[in-house]
């Protein structure tokens, strides 16, 4: 009621004052323009007023994928299975998954596809040793990326795979043996070992020692396992939904239908695991 009586009172002002200004002009012509100006400056005063909204983006949750309000990536099983959550593919993984699906496309309806094996798991070396196995194992693929225009290439095309002569022939000169004991050898691509020469100097022995651990290890229990090198103890660390020990990806993927990084590659009691990046960056 209060409020109705407010608004009533409010128009009769407003038609009160309206009818003052009108005689006024009337009577006195030359403040026109005077009076129009206060007339505007009534009614404006009888307007409603604009609502403000504050942008409340800056107050927004920041999600796991570095947007606002983003969903949590990690996996999350509800009793409720229709609010549960399954882990997303990286973004390597995804373009796996689509490169299958082309190669996959023009096969007979009939045939049933076969089961796809760990995308980073390596075949189970057949003799030799560590050295001998190193030395046929075929590394990470490479694509040509930027540097395949000039070469009449496609950016996703292999350009070459990577190798582990380095790390053999450095271990070799520096007199570590690695068939010596049971072993898990993290062992680093020729690449990796360029990148650390160019940016620290020689490989040394301490840090070949650091790719070697005591013990054979599997890669699926390495996020439990007591890691102690042949130099001292490596970190092992989760995240972003991949394994790292001393900040090298175990199982790296690679972008498109390139190999991925081999591990789990038996050799009698050790085990080969490679990694892109030299343990004695860090």
């Amino acid at each position: 009621l209060l409020s109705r009586n407010l608004t009533m009172m409010k128009d009769v002002c407003m038609t009160l004052i309206i009818f003052i200004i009108i005689k006024t002009i009337h009577l006195y012509p030359t403040m026109k323009f005077t009076l129009a100006l206060a007339l505007v400056g009534s009614a404006a005063a009888f307007a409603p007023q604009a609502s403000v909204h504050t942008n409340t983006a800056l107050n927004q949750h920041i999600g796991s994928g570095g947007m606002a309000d983003t969903r949590n990536p990690d996996a999350m099983a509800h009793e409720d299975p229709r609010k549960s959550i399954s882990a997303a593919p990286s973004f390597e993984e995804y373009l796996k998954e689509r490169a299958a699906e082309g190669t996959t496309a023009a096969a007979p309806a009939a045939a049933a596809p076969a089961a796809a094996a760990p995308a980073a798991a390596a075949p189970a070396a057949v003799g030799g040793g560590v050295a001998s196995t190193l030395s046929g194992l075929q590394g990470a693929g490479h694509v040509w990326g930027a540097d395949g225009i000039a070469a009449g290439k496609e950016e996703s095309e292999i350009r070459g795979h990577d190798g582990f002569s380095k790390f053999t022939d450095a271990c070799a000169a520096a007199g570590i043996d690695l068939d010596a004991a049971a072993y898990t050898i993290f062992a680093p691509t020729d690449s990796c070992l360029e990148s650390y020469e160019k940016m620290r100097g020689p490989v040394t022995a301490d840090v070949l020692k650091m790719h070697i651990v005591e013990g054979k290890i599997a890669s699926s229990d390495i996020p439990s396992a007591t890691l102690n090198s042949l130099n001292g103890a490596l970190t092992y660390r989760y995240a972003v939904r991949k394994h790292f020990v001393n900040d090298a990806i175990i199982g790296e993927t690679t972008f498109g239908a390139g190999a991925d990084f081999p591990i789990d590659v038996s050799v009698g009691n050790s085990v080969i695991h490679t990694v892109g990046l030299c343990f004695g960056f860090y």
